[in-house]
């Protein structure tokens, strides 16, 4: 965009100089042709000439305007507002970004366009887009961004936001459409869904994207569902899917069953419902179709929604169900009658039920790959929130997928493990600002000299001098939701902070070794612009350093891992293979392998070495050792395994037989950097 403006302000200056050089050619012909012409006629032509500049000048700002719309239209729509490509590019910039606390997504679709196109012709409906897109334009402010991304699909990006404040955008759309539908003969709707990442409460765009409109379809269909819930129930037949209902509508129907007092209880929803004349055991059921994406994708969403409505059939016929609902996509949470089932028993019934189901799209649809996932959670007899149960269901639902079952039953281990999950992402944001990640240090002994030649540097959570949670714990949970990302720039800094104070104190080509998620290649440019930073930052000698990349990441994405090893590489920085032999070694991966160093997993190892394991590691080193690579050997813990290391050619050895993982202070003793 600043390119042509600067070409279009360019062509304005060289169009002026010509009109300029032609008038006053013209007025000095004029002067030669005629030398006695009077001062008068003179004047009289200068007019004449200025009249025409400022013609010629008014002429070219009109230009000037029309090219500058042309310009901005090319990211604009029809309705005036930021199109998809203007989208694209405003998520890219989001993405580039650290974090994106206080971003916040509103999705919106408007009911009826397609009705209004088919029965008033497609000029009114562009009418009705616009009336919608000038309804959103009214509660935009300095932060948003508003844009059509699709036929009658809307979002608005929000920035420096919290959840409140979409609330209040949303209740001023609900008034601004009220009053235009008191004049307008074409009344607008429309379906809303908004999310806000925020600490503790953080998604990525896309994430937040997905949340968003996940909330605006069970908007859509529950308003749907509202209005007309006896035509909805109509729509369940052929080609038409039985419609979602909200989270709020299913809270209360679980509240409801929940009551002391119920009384006879049926659900319009479900004729066949056994009647509740008392407070039963009961349970809740989430059920989902494994891959169903799949199945829209291969056999089309006509069938797609065929197979969704068997699901509710058979789960509402079953003898266990109270009350059945579709949730959200292709999971339904069912009201379960278990006052005759608890425990294995009911496992096995809710087992028995998936089989009968995918047993019938088998045999209907000749689908050999369809499975359901079903996940328990018996309610119990305390005040528990319809949301947190909801939840737990939901948790069982994914554990099952798992699980050779492909059902499971949510216990006091699961809920163990899912509070401690939720407490540690809750505590992250906190823990790193008050320093609560700390380094350690497992020192490598060099085989030959038997000294101390490097160290792997390890994070652990300490918090008031105690050790918090394992990193195994963590770890892995931090890949998940790319926290890790910014653990590991903590640890970097953490580590440069330490060299820049004892570097000159260390051993001659002593290293520090690092450990480098899986998530930093999504963006291996900025992994590695991050790295120079911070080399910068401290003035550390890059000769110092080994960044570790597990095998695995290398096999998923070699093509990013290269680059990433090569830019690092050019700066003088060692890249070693981390977990070697864990699952994924070949000969292929050997073969095009760009890094420095290969560490030798210790499940290679193992306790003791067997005849074979002999064969394989000599094997593997020689192959290694012509291939100029520096072999290391982690989880040693027997001399026997060291002696045979040693004697093979290994370089350098870690493990517990030497040195377990030790704090900052424990580290510099042993390195003799305190006096």
């Amino acid at each position: 965009m600043k390119r042509n403006k600067s070409i279009l302000h360019l062509c304005e200056i060289i169009l002026t100089v010509l009109m300029l050089i032609l008038i006053l050619n013209l007025y000095l012909t004029k002067l030669l042709v005629d030398p006695d012409l009077s001062y008068k006629a003179m004047y009289q032509s200068l007019c004449m000439t200025l009249a025409f500049l400022v013609l010629c000048i008014v002429l070219a700002l009109i230009q000037r305007e029309l090219l500058a719309r042309l310009l901005n239209n090319a990211y604009r729509d029809v309705t005036g507002i930021h199109n998809k490509k203007s989208l694209e590019k405003k998520l890219q910039e989001l993405n580039d970004r650290a974090n994106t606390f206080g971003v916040g997504v509103m999705m919106f679709d408007l009911n009826n366009l397609k009705h209004v196109n088919d029965t008033y012709g497609h000029e009114k409906g562009d009418e009705f887009i616009q009336d919608f897109a000038y309804c959103l334009t009214r509660i935009l402010d300095e932060h948003s961004f508003l844009a059509r991304y699709g036929g009658d699909e809307f979002i608005i990006i929000q920035e420096n936001t919290k959840p409140d404040d979409l609330k209040h955008m949303d209740l001023q759309l609900s008034t601004l459409v009220q009053e235009h539908n008191t004049r307008a003969s074409l009344p607008l709707s429309y379906a809303v869904g908004y999310e806000v990442s925020y600490r503790n409460h953080y998604f990525m765009m896309d994430d937040l994207i997905n949340a968003a409109d996940k909330r605006m379809y069970q908007d859509k269909f529950y308003k749907k569902n509202s209005r007309n819930h006896s035509e909805s129930q109509s729509q369940t037949k052929n080609s038409q899917v039985i419609p979602t209902v909200s989270s709020e509508f299913l809270a209360e129907k679980i509240r409801l069953f929940q009551s002391q007092n119920a009384g006879k209880l049926f659900s319009s929803e479900n004729p066949c419902q056994h009647p509740v004349t008392r407070k039963l055991p009961i349970a809740l059921i989430s059920t989902d179709i494994e891959n169903f994406h799949f199945i829209n994708d291969k056999y089309g969403y006509p069938l797609g929604n065929e197979i969704l409505n068997i699901v509710y059939e058979e789960l509402t016929a079953s003898s266990l169900s109270l009350f059945t609902a579709r949730f959200f996509s292709d999971v339904f949470i069912s009201i379960a009658d278990v006052s005759r089932q608890t425990g294995d028993a009911l496992r096995e019934q809710i087992q028995s039920l998936d089989q009968k189901i995918c047993s019938r799209i088998r045999d209907t649809y000749h689908i050999s790959f369809f499975r359901t996932n079903s996940g328990i959670y018996l309610i119990p007899e305390e005040e528990t929130k319809p949301e947190t149960m909801i939840s737990c269901a939901n948790v069982a639902r994914r554990i099952a997928k798992k699980l050779i079952s492909h059902t499971c039953l949510y216990s006091d281990e699961i809920d163990r493990k899912e509070k401690m999950q939720a407490e540690i992402l809750h505590s992250f944001h906190s823990a790193l600002e008050n320093h609560e990640f700390e380094i350690y240090f497992q020192p490598k002994v060099n085989t030959i000299t038997q000294t101390v030649s490097s160290a792997e540097i390890l994070v652990r959570w300490i918090r008031n001098g105690k050790l918090l949670w394992s990193p195994d714990i963590y770890i892995s949970l931090f890949e998940q939701n790319g926290f890790v990302v910014d653990l590991d720039y903590y640890v970097y800094e953490q580590t440069f902070q330490w060299l820049r104070k004892y570097a000159s104190l260390l051993p001659a080509k002593f290293r520090v070794s690092l450990n480098v998620s899986p998530v930093h290649f999504e963006q291996p440019h900025t992994f590695v612009q991050k790295i120079q930073d911070l080399i910068d930052t401290y003035k550390i000698d890059p000769s110092l350093l080994t960044f570790e990349i597990t095998e695995s990441t290398y096999v998923n994405n070699p093509l990013a891992v290269n680059q990433v090893i090569r830019s690092l590489q050019n700066r003088n920085i060692q890249i070693s293979m981390d977990d070697f032999g864990s699952g994924y070694s070949s000969l292929n991966t050997l073969k095009d392998l760009l890094f420095d160093e290969v560490k030798i997993d210790r499940m290679f190892l193992g306790d003791t070495l067997s005849e074979n394991a002999h064969i394989v590691l000599q094997e593997i080193f020689h192959m290694l050792k012509r291939m100029k690579k520096t072999i290391v050997c982690e989880g040693v813990e027997t001399k026997e395994i060291a002696d045979f290391l040693k004697q093979e050619g290994c370089d350098e050895i870690q493990g517990f037989l030497y040195y377990r993982p030790m704090c900052k202070e424990d580290f510099e003793k042993l390195m003799g950097c305190l006096v």
